[in-house]
């Protein structure tokens, strides 16, 4: 038996869990509209690594229909816990299940929540899902150097510097350096 035997993803994906400031929970397509505008807007998408100039409401409902039913990728959205507000989204991707490792993205996309912690708080909720609900090991993430904040929050969390992509990744017209970033359980 694998660690996969073990996991009621239907369960995992309807979770929310609650942490400081925050509460994470299934991600719906209410709120793609949002998320579509923060995709799209030029000081958010400059710390993702995609391009989303392109998209679509209809290209983001298939990515969430293939999110919900993929064994590898939990996807959730981000709550201010008092006021009830959806502020970003945050997953766990390409989960190894054979090496207990997966892949962390977030994004803050309402800019009146940068600096507030609410990404802190976020990262611990995610540090938990992975290592408490899916038994997993290590978590990895990606971040541009310019991303002081995301930097930041992930040292406080307990993440390590452990590879630096030299010259990475184009923006601006100047070759920036990706940070690749750890943290273990144990």
């Amino acid at each position: 038996m694998n660690q996969t035997d073990y996991i009621d993803y239907r369960a995992i994906k309807k979770l929310k869990i609650s942490e400081g400031k925050i509460l994470i929970r299934p991600l719906t397509k209410n709120d793609l509209p949002q998320t579509i505008s923060w995709l799209k807007d030029p000081q958010i998408h400059k710390f993702l690594a995609s391009n989303f100039e392109d998209i679509t409401f209809e290209k983001e409902l298939e990515w969430l229909k293939e999110m919900h039913s993929s064994l590898i990728d939990f996807v959730f959205a981000i709550e201010d816990k008092k006021l009830k507000k959806y502020i970003g989204n945050c997953g766990l991707h390409k989960i190894d299940w054979e090496n207990k490792a997966c892949e962390f993205g977030i994004i803050i996309g309402d800019k009146n929540y940068w600096g507030r912690n609410f990404g802190t708080d976020t990262i611990k909720a995610a540090m938990r899902l992975a290592f408490k609900k899916l038994n997993l090991l290590k978590i990895k993430l990606f971040v541009y150097e310019y991303n002081d904040r995301a930097i930041s929050a992930y040292k406080k969390c307990g993440f390590k510097v452990k590879e630096i992509l030299i010259g990475d990744h184009l923006f601006e017209n100047y070759c920036w350096d990706t940070l690749v970033m750890e943290i273990s359980n144990g």
